[in-house]
């Protein structure tokens, strides 16, 4: 709530302030061996989190609207996916030199930096934080079975980057495959990952027509949800090093436009006004349904990993279905 009254660049900037003053307890924390600073450093990190939670995807819709939204959310995600190949790239060398302190003295001042680009950002519309300050119920957006279906379909979203992020290397022992492997294939996918927003400008352009734009979010989570079908019950492993190439970013792609569709029912809903604070609480939704599918998970692990990918392909193919259906 604090965001949509005091703006989504104020916010984000604040956002930056706190996880700054977080990286800074922790490295205390680890220099000084302090439980307490420890804690406290958790705590400040939570509220820089609550700061950015629906912050980032509300301002670029602010920013650009429903029409430029979706490339500059796949761009912004390009920013963050280089940042990730050049921290894991230089994380090897820092930490040979320097350790673990020099890790953090690092992450301290690249939050530095990250606080002074933030003043940067350009300024939203007055208007998107003024206009319309009547009081809008935002659990009533519950009211509509759309907003269940965003919560359950980016759980389903979460639920499958883990399993990228914490299996890939389960899958790579279940193959014969030296788990050596893994930073390279990190990389890699990393970078074809950074294809999405070419692929959705292409795809999302203006020329395709309404109705085949329509399309796109159930085509594409139809894709991803066979391709990690596939990954669970392939162990052929040229086939393997393929799909764990291009997962990532055949889930990316649908996730963007879930992103866009979101904040379309934000507007039909009529919470444009409170948009950071309404795509909050879908995502505390989306939290809820995490932990409910973890526990599934948590089981579906003692009977063989793959089942795991196998279930979340399929319920990318239902979540397919019912975008198709609400798309009519």
């Amino acid at each position: 709530f604090i965001t949509d009254k005091i703006g989504y660049r104020k916010s984000l900037i604040l956002a930056q302030v706190l996880l700054l003053g977080a990286r800074s307890l922790l490295l205390a924390a680890f220099v000084s061996r302090s439980l307490v600073l420890f804690v406290v450093e958790a705590v400040v990190e939570g509220i820089a989190a609550c700061f950015t939670s629906g912050t980032g995807s509300a301002y670029l819709y602010a920013l650009y609207g429903e029409n430029g939204y979706l490339a500059k959310t796949a761009h912004a995600g390009n920013f963050g996916t280089a940042g990730f190949i050049i921290s894991t790239v230089a994380y090897a060398g820092i930490y040979k030199i320097s350790g673990m302190e020099g890790l953090l003295i690092t992450t301290v001042v690249m939050n530095i930096i990250a606080v002074v680009c933030s003043f940067y950002l350009r300024s939203e519309s007055s208007k998107t934080v003024i206009a319309d300050r009547k009081e809008v119920q935002i659990l009533a957006v519950f009211k509509n079975k759309k907003a269940f279906l965003f919560v359950i379909s980016l759980a389903i979203f979460s639920i499958a980057w883990l399993l990228i992020n914490f299996f890939y290397v389960e899958k790579l022992e279940n193959c014969g495959l030296p788990v050596e492997w893994m930073s390279l294939i990190i990389l890699s996918y990393s970078a074809v990952q950074m294809l999405a927003e070419p692929i959705l400008g292409k795809l999302s352009d203006g020329k395709n027509g309404k109705s085949s734009r329509e399309k796109l979010p159930a085509v594409t989570a139809a894709a991803a949800g066979v391709a990690f079908l596939l990954f669970g019950v392939v162990k052929f492993r040229a086939a393997v090093l393929l799909l764990m190439l291009i997962l990532p970013l055949l889930l990316n792609l649908p996730e963007y436009l879930l992103m866009n569709l979101e904040n379309q029912f934000v507007d039909e809903a009529e919470c444009g006004s409170q948009r950071a604070a309404t795509l909050s609480v879908l995502n505390m939704g989306v939290n809820l349904v995490e932990i409910l599918t973890l526990s599934a998970s948590a089981f579906l692990t003692k009977i063989g990993i793959q089942w795991c990918f196998v279930f979340v392909g399929c319920f990318l193919m239902v979540i397919a279905l019912l975008f198709a259906r609400i798309q009519k």
